[in-house]
């Protein structure tokens, strides 16, 4: 398991039977993923009240989806594996992120004992707890309880306020995102999550069928809890291992229906590059959806499907630049 590649301002913690933390914290507790704007406007509020109070801002989170152990079956795949929440919420300004294993011992504590937990061992003197949170066994507890908990244990209780920041004004969530990105809708997860979808993966040997009709593609093997876009062609940004070059690409995640189908395949083509990339990690950020992925009638018509689409890629890939610069230029 690794964490955030940089030294992070943020202390990481993974949360152990032992653990005793000094100081006093204000905490909010969630599997945050995606670390989208809603889970963002809590951190705000987690800040102002730790400078309020004098308290240690501090995000309790899991090491895993707790369903992954709950319910397995109603498991849904990640918007971000744990490295990457880990790395963005080193950017959000919090204080402390306490990693708690989810194991069934701890799927079965109450929500009481859990509070108690969060108290002796986290020095949580007040807890953030969202509109709609419920945690414990059976998460059978609402906020109401955990207010009577809270006065019995000498914590404090207080609700967040959601963020409403959608076009229907409902407040954003982890699973709106997920269904956003299922449906290629990139604009609108862009929109929620406050930036650009991700992800990387390891470059593994593929059937090399691009490679013979020129376009030689990377086969990405990403984390297999991780979420992927609807299947079609992408333009998208691909920065090659940790500090290597950010270069222009498109990406194929499907099925290759022109060659007889093939299991998800997740393909890059990076403009204008000819190295060695095998065993290499890329990591590729989605910036707009170009089409469908299409069944062609032989390797010469996708070949000059794959021109257009190159064509276009660059076309989306110059204006992102063009607005980044813009924003930076501010």
């Amino acid at each position: 398991m690794k964490f955030c590649n940089f030294v992070p301002e943020m202390e990481i913690l993974i949360y152990d039977k032992a653990m005793q933390l000094e100081g006093l914290a204000v905490a909010t507790i969630g599997v945050f993923d995606g670390v989208h704007r809603g889970h963002r406007f809590v951190f705000e509020q987690l800040a102002d009240k730790a400078r309020e109070r004098k308290l240690i801002s501090t995000v309790i989170t899991f090491d895993r989806h707790p369903l992954s152990v709950v319910c397995p079956d109603k498991c849904p795949p990640l918007l971000t594996t744990l490295d990457e929440r880990l790395q963005l919420l080193c950017a959000t300004g919090v204080q402390r992120c306490v990693v708690l294993p989810f194991t069934e011992e701890m799927a079965g504590l109450a929500a009481c004992d859990f509070m108690l937990l969060m108290r002796q061992q986290l020095g949580v003197k007040l807890l953030l707890t969202g509109y709609d949170n419920r945690f414990g066994h059976d998460r059978s507890a609402g906020f109401s309880d955990y207010v009577r908990y809270g006065q019995e244990m000498d914590m404090d209780v207080e609700a967040l306020e959601p963020c409403n920041i959608t076009e229907e004004d409902c407040p954003v969530s982890s699973s709106m995102v997920r269904r956003l990105l299922a449906d290629g809708a990139l604009d609108k997860v862009h929109h929620c999550l406050g930036r650009d979808y991700s992800l990387e993966g390891q470059v593994v040997s593929g059937e090399q069928i691009g490679m013979k009709i020129g376009y030689p593609t990377a086969n990405l093997s990403p984390d297999t809890h991780k979420l992927l876009p609807k299947a079609g062609v992408y333009a998208v940004w691909a920065t090659i291992g940790v500090d290597g070059p950010t270069l222009p690409a498109m990406m194929n995640i499907g099925h290759c229906p022109t060659f007889g189908g093939r299991p998800t395949t997740l393909e890059v083509h990076l403009f204008d590059y000819n190295g060695n990339l095998y065993g290499q990690t890329v990591r590729v950020r989605f910036v707009g959806r170009l089409r469908d992925e299409q069944c062609f009638a032989d390797a010469s018509a996708l070949k000059a499907q794959l021109a257009k689409d190159q064509s276009d890629a660059l076309q989306v890939l110059r204006a992102d630049a063009e607005a980044q610069e813009t924003v930076c230029g501010k």
